[in-house]
């Protein structure tokens, strides 16, 4: 079942699932890096290998070794990770693989996690700019409320949406002067996909860095 035919009580769970990350991130301070310069090196943490990335558009953020970093639109704003491991495809299961089980998380081809930039040259919050930008957020397309807290030391506002072609779950934050938002979004077709929960786990190793 897609996320878009989601019954009220699916609908209510899986769009949540940020909600379930907010006390894990609340309280993440901002990364204070000395040069912009970009960084790319590897290391082990708790959950796992990540690797750590510091991009020169001004965020650090750590992300699943299991993942390729696709720098190529960096110039324009988009970084886009994808997955290099091989996932049974999805055939519509709405639920997650449990954590540490033999029981493997599915994919769909499309599933991605994005970070992009855009200009904010009205200093807009977090949520005035979902609200003003409702073709980059698809804020109108959530499928519960968002969610207001501290993200990466700045107001932010998350939530789950669907628009015409895809599903996603998405971080709105601005940067430090507020002339920029980032975007983060976990993109997939099914809310069982493992893309969802890789997301929630790279999010909150995300830090601003300008």
């Amino acid at each position: 079942m897609k996320v878009s035919n989601f019954s009220l009580p699916q609908t209510l769970l899986y769009a949540g699932i940020l909600t379930l990350t907010v006390p894990a991130i609340a309280q993440a301070a901002p990364f204070k890096g000395g040069s912009d310069q970009t960084v790319y090196t590897i290391a082990q943490a708790s959950a796992g290998t990540f690797k750590t990335y510091k991009s020169p558009l001004g965020f650090r953020f750590e992300f699943p070794s299991s993942y390729n970093l696709d720098t190529s639109q960096e110039a324009k704003g988009t970084i886009v990770l994808q997955t290099s491991e091989s996932k049974p495809t999805a055939e519509g299961s709405d639920e997650p693989a449990p954590v540490d089980s033999n029981v493997q998380s599915q994919s769909s081809p499309g599933d991605k996690i994005t970070v992009t930039e855009f200009p904010n040259p009205q200093r807009l919050s977090a949520q005035q700019w979902a609200e003003q930008n409702k073709d980059k957020s698809f804020f109108d397309g959530r499928q519960s409320d968002y969610r207001a807290y501290s993200f990466a030391g700045q107001p932010a506002v998350s939530y789950s949406w669907c628009g015409n072609n895809s599903c996603g779950d998405s971080v709105i934050v601005p940067s430090r002067d507020r002339t920029r938002v980032f975007v983060l979004s976990a993109l997939y077709e099914y809310p069982g996909n493992a893309v969802r929960w890789d997301f929630k786990n790279m999010i909150g190793r995300f830090r601003l860095t300008q």
